[in-house]
């Protein structure tokens, strides 16, 4: 019996694939640009009087875009919102796991772990996969080809270093 061939996704659907290890970073991004579209709005329209000060100013034209960007923000909102949400929630169950000292710990929670590292991307792996040498934990042959960085060397990557003389 034949089976049926799957139909190929639509090259946006391919392409959010590719940037599968990027979401998180996504999702912030358009969750904050949405909820500031939406404030900015709301604010000028109710507490700024920014509509009679626009038909004052000859500028009745563009009382359309502060609505739409007041609805367009809010519904954005309703979409990317629980994402960014169930996101920031894997991200916080890993960080707890990368703090704890207790390899027993860790090694019942590595599911856990492995699942959220998987969801937020490369650096995330890469910290995991540092966590687990420390401890002494067999690392899945998935993260051998990743580089390995520790709490230590991600939190400084933030701040420039500085040479001494």
């Amino acid at each position: 019996m034949a089976r049926a061939t799957k139909t190929q996704p639509n090259p946006v659907k391919r392409w959010w694939i590719s940037k599968r290890d990027s979401h998180f970073q996504i999702y912030t991004s358009l969750t904050l640009i949405s909820f500031a579209i939406m404030l900015f709005s709301f604010i000028f329209l109710f507490f700024m009087d920014g509509v009679p000060k626009m038909e004052d100013n000859g500028q009745d034209n563009l009382i359309p875009f502060v609505w739409i960007g007041l609805v367009g923000g809010a519904i954005a909102l309703i979409f990317f919102g629980p994402e960014f949400y169930y996101f920031y929630g894997k991200r916080e169950i890993l960080k707890e796991i990368l703090e704890l000292d207790s390899r027993a710990e860790v090694m019942r929670r590595r599911k856990d772990a492995e699942i959220a590292a998987d969801l937020l991307g490369p650096t995330y792996q890469s910290l995991l996969k540092g966590l687990y040498e420390e401890l002494g934990i067999s690392v899945p042959k998935r993260y051998s080809s990743i580089s390995t960085k520790s709490l230590e060397q991600e939190a400084g990557s933030g701040s420039g270093s500085e040479e001494e003389e």
